[in-house]
């Protein structure tokens, strides 16, 4: 677990000088910026180690094109631009992906199928209203004859990540509560916690006539499997 935070001092005379009422913002922007916080931390996963990501324990980047029967193999890493063909194809990949039967020489990719679509398509800013055509979009426009778009939205959503710059990557990634990929875990709750030293006799509003917003955050991020991204 790591812990993030900070606090905001507020003196009387800023509240003084505070005409248009500003400062009533300040516990939501610390919640804000905590949940922000967790969006970093996760989608650093994906651009770690320019974009295959940490070393897993069995000794492969989270991200690889070797083959799930070698030792460390995971078969998740493409190069193909986003489209809906290239979509299909990346949902078949996770869905044949083989379940661990057993971490060890002669069972590597020997486990049933995983049997799980993708969920989430992830994008930065640059992709997303392609991202949002493939699953959105009413109609198959890629179609020579005009049909129906048998991937709208009920095969997925679309997640635009603020943090992600490069304009070319994207990733799928299953449903967490039918294969979890990412495991966010928390010691005091998901939402950051806000606390108000603001009474008379707290030291600081004592000694300065200074009251302190706080917050903090316990959280930990790890990959719980790779076959889920």
């Amino acid at each position: 677990f790591t812990k993030y935070g900070g606090y905001i001092p507020l003196t009387l005379e800023l509240i003084d000088r505070d005409d248009t009422r500003k400062l009533r913002l300040y516990p939501r922007e610390l919640a804000k910026a905590g949940l922000r916080n967790i969006s970093a931390l996760v989608s650093a996963v994906f651009t770690a180690n320019s974009g295959i990501g940490p070393t897993l324990a069995d000794g492969g980047a989270l991200f690889n094109a070797t083959a799930v029967t070698t030792s460390g193999g995971h078969a998740n890493l493409r190069t193909a631009a986003l489209s809906a063909s290239e979509w299909e194809t990346v949902k078949a990949a996770v869905y044949k992906q083989p379940m661990m039967v057993k971490n060890a020489s002669g069972y590597y990719g020997t486990g049933p199928r995983m049997a799980a679509n993708p969920r989430y398509l992830l994008v930065p800013k640059e992709l997303e209203l392609t991202a949002r055509k493939i699953l959105y979009g009413a109609y198959d426009s890629g179609a020579s004859v005009i049909g129906e778009n048998l991937q709208r939205q009920r095969e997925g959503d679309v997640i635009v990540v603020p943090e992600w710059t490069d304009a070319n990557n994207w990733a799928a990634a299953t449903d967490p509560r039918v294969a979890p990929g990412i495991v966010v875990g928390e010691r005091f709750g998901l939402m950051p916690e806000i606390f108000i030293a603001g009474d008379e006799l707290s030291p600081a509003v004592f000694t300065n006539d200074e009251h302190r917003l706080k917050v903090r955050h316990f959280t930990a991020i790890l990959v719980q499997d790779f076959r889920a991204l």
